[in-house]
């Protein structure tokens, strides 16, 4: 039995958040890895250039990819003429490529555009999201030990503290259970645009900092668009990270500052066929797509395990 390698894609973050005394900031959009000094750009062939799969990817200290696994064109609601839908699932990997740190955070962006992004009208708009909540992943319970007493007999001479033995009561160790959570935010957001829907999605992952295990390995998560028309549009994905403290500046860091292509769609282009595609065809319908439940899509795991891995051998 073999795991299949799961190759995905990432863009980048414009701002980056104050480095405190636990970790430290990497934008993808400006800095990369030493072997990252590129961008994704789309198929200059007009026929192929639609719906790129693989959205981006860098690689240094950890690797991180990006993949667009699903692209469903079609209507909103069944009985509605005017309305259409796209369906956008998104596979992301943080792999840790050595001992030395963890992610300790990472905030996902995808911002929507008509083909003119500065045309209000032609961008679609995000009519829901996977993980659209503040949500608590997993439960851990670190037992700590409190000893609780006082101590004042400093400055007080040998009677006084005679005189305070008989009251000084000293409370015996006790253990107790902190409950703390690896978790992810999500939200919509309308951004450059002053009116109309919002067109951006957003996901913050945030790693148990009691523990500092990292976020999880593996993310994936659906977005159901809105569009008036059936014009082409396109989408930025940007990733940021905050590395903690073990992991060595100088793996994050490169020389080159690469900027990948938008992503583009095309409501009249056919979608080619996708590896590790997530959706069901037997549990969708392109007609009423407000109805598909992106629960069915949604995804998130910690740790990989290979089945099978431990063999042993009989002498």
């Amino acid at each position: 039995m073999t795991e299949r390698d799961i190759y995905a894609g990432v863009a980048d973050k414009e701002e980056g958040w104050f480095v405190d005394e636990s970790a430290f900031d990497v934008d993808l959009e400006l800095q990369g890895g030493l072997d990252s000094g590129y961008h994704t750009k789309n198929d200059p062939r007009p026929e192929h250039q639609w719906h790129r799969e693989d959205v981006t990817q860098r690689k240094g200290a950890v690797g991180i990819k990006c993949n667009m696994t699903d692209v469903i064109h079609g209507r909103l609601l069944e009985d509605s003429d005017e309305e259409y839908a796209t369906l956008v699932v998104l596979l992301f990997r943080f792999d840790a490529r050595n001992n030395s740190g963890n992610i300790a955070r990472a905030e996902i962006t995808i911002d929507f555009f008509g083909e003119d992004e500065e045309d209000p009208y032609s961008r679609p708009e995000v009519y829901d999201m996977s993980f659209n909540d503040a949500l608590s992943l997993v439960e851990r319970k670190q037992s700590e030990s409190v000893t609780k007493g006082a101590s004042v007999t400093a400055g007080l001479n040998a009677a006084q503290i005679a005189e305070l033995s008989g009251t000084l009561q000293w409370e015996k160790t006790t253990a107790q259970d902190i409950e703390s959570y690896t978790t992810i935010v999500g939200n919509t957001y309308r951004r450059r645009f002053e009116f109309g829907g919002d067109n951006q999605v957003n996901w913050i992952l945030k790693e148990n900092s009691n523990f500092n295990t990292g976020i999880p390995v593996a993310f994936r998560a659906g977005v159901l668009l809105k569009r008036t028309d059936e014009a082409p549009f396109k989408c930025d994905v940007k990733i940021a990270v905050k590395a903690d403290v073990r992991s060595s500046l100088e793996d994050f860091f490169g020389r080159f500052k690469p900027k990948d292509d938008s992503v583009l769609f095309n409501p009249k282009a056919k979608v080619s066929t996708r590896k590790f595609a997530a959706v069901d065809p037997a549990k969708l319908d392109t007609e009423n797509l407000s109805q598909f439940d992106l629960e069915a899509v949604s995804d998130v795991t910690f740790l990989r395990i290979h089945d099978g891995a431990v063999k042993r051998k009989d002498t």
